[in-house]
């Protein structure tokens, strides 16, 4: 029976005379999943309220669908502009078996000119809906605005950033052999002592040098400069340093002293000191190239421009793309740990938006960490989801203000440093676009955000 629909318990927060008229004049129906109740463009559609189950709303934009909303039971769907016998600004359809009330448009538009209870109360509730789909399409034309602008700047600087790192490698097969071609014509160095050099140098130039802590490297540096000085060296702490950066050790400079006696020495270790001076420049030009052209790559990935709305989605590169926009930040005093399955599969899903979610809960977690700390970023696969799990070691969420945290514009940040938008924002997305969850656990030393993501959400036919 229509009487047993609609449970007061289940919506105590509807008044008694709105229940009432909906157990009068609403009409039951049931959908399918993929079901159309009404669509984008249709002149006549009717209004519905959700028994159970769970309605998407759609949008066509250009030659995607987008996502508009997600109406769950004890809401409204429908437009306002069936009032004004308009059409249908955007496409509802059931995910999974949905039970509905139905108005049909003209008993609706009779029910508001009466001003009848529940026509009171469905159009406050469509207001409602009517503002959050107008904030989500200026969301999402903004973010496509922004994306293309970081395509076209990633664009212009990679060229630019290939020639350099190009030039850089040039530059310094110049000047090695520029350098080789003075040794070999410097009257002060006998052959064997030149080849000596020439030797040395190509052993540093075949093994990087070891990457060593503050410690080991201060007692490199100070028993080079020790060394350089009982020789008489000129300039010896700068040549230390230099030395130290190329992996230039003792017995290097041990092995050298016994093929070069005397002013040949000096005039030995201030060729390999400018020499070594020399392409340890143009490794910082040739590294700084590269570091742009990894940049650029990865706002590419960030924005993830070029590709379509909706489309297969590599979270780990995701995550590490939006880590590596947090680059700066994540140098001082900040551990990132990383716990990734790496035989997660592809989930589809709107890029972009996801690297906005993982964004505002990175950047909330160096915030509560102040750029010290612990950050653990995760993946599993839990049957046809995948989990992403960001945790921080900060001080915590206190438990009377975690609930209010999805709350649009409350923060505990300090007056201007919070808009209060971002984990509302992270929720809209995880939940409303893509039919997935986020929850926190919080407590003081760990606060961890788990992000759960269907493989592939049921999307508009």
């Amino acid at each position: 029976m229509l009487h047993d629909a609609i449970d007061a318990t289940l919506f105590p927060t509807f008044p008694p005379d709105v229940l009432e008229e909906m157990r009068r004049k609403g009409r039951l129906r049931v959908f399918q999943p993929g079901e159309a109740l009404f669509t984008e463009g249709q002149q006549e559609h009717d209004f519905f309220f959700l028994l159970s189950g769970e309605v998407r709303i759609t949008r066509r934009q250009e030659s995607e669908e987008q996502v508009l909303a997600l109406r769950r039971p004890g809401e409204f769907t429908g437009e306002i502009s069936l009032l004004a016998g308009g059409p249908a600004l955007a496409t509802g359809r059931a995910v999974g078996p949905v039970r509905v009330l139905e108005w049909k448009a003209e008993t609706f538009r009779r029910m508001v000119a009466e001003c009848t209870p529940l026509a009171k109360f469905a159009l406050q509730a469509l207001a409602a809906n009517r503002l959050d789909c107008e904030a989500r399409i200026r969301q999402q034309e903004k973010l496509a605005a922004l994306g293309r602008m970081a395509a076209g700047l990633a664009h212009e600087l990679n060229n630019p950033a290939a020639a350099a790192r190009r030039a850089a490698e040039q530059l310094q097969e110049e000047c090695l052999a520029a350098q080789y071609r003075a040794l070999a014509h410097d009257s002060r160095l006998t052959e064997p002592q030149r080849q000596a050099l020439l030797e040395l140098m190509q052993a540093l130039r075949a093994t990087p040098p070891q990457v060593l802590d503050a410690v080991a490297r201060s007692q490199l540096e100070d028993a080079l400069l020790e060394w350089l000085g009982d020789q008489g060296m000129r300039q010896a702490f700068s040549r230390a340093t230099i030395f130290a950066n190329a992996g230039v050790d003792q017995p290097h400079l041990e092995l050298l002293g016994a093929a070069l006696e005397g002013p040949a020495l000096d005039v030995g270790l201030g060729w390999l000191e400018s020499t070594l001076s020399l392409t340890q420049l143009t490794d910082v030009l040739t590294t700084s190239a590269g570091r742009i052209t990894a940049l650029t790559s990865a706002v590419r990935q960030y924005t993830y421009m070029d590709q379509g709305a909706l489309q297969e989605v590599d979270v780990h590169a995701g995550l590490e793309a939006t880590l590596a926009m947090f680059a700066h930040r994540l140098r001082g005093g900040v551990t990132v740990t990383r716990d990734y399955d790496t035989r997660l599969p592809k989930v589809w899903a709107h890029g972009g938006e996801l690297t906005q979610v993982w964004t505002n809960l990175i950047e909330n977690a160096l915030d509560a960490m102040k750029d010290r700390g612990s950050l653990q970023v995760s993946t599993s696969r839990r049957g046809d989801e995948v989990l992403v799990e960001i945790t921080d070691d900060g001080p915590g969420i206190p438990e009377e203000l975690q609930a209010r945290i999805w709350e649009p514009f409350f923060t505990t940040k300090a007056q201007g440093q919070g808009t209060g938008l971002g984990l509302d924002i992270a929720l809209r997305i995880i939940e409303r676009r893509h039919g997935g969850r986020i929850r926190v656990d919080s407590k003081p030393g760990e606060t961890r955000f788990r992000v759960e993501l269907p493989l592939k959400p049921e999307l508009p036919h």
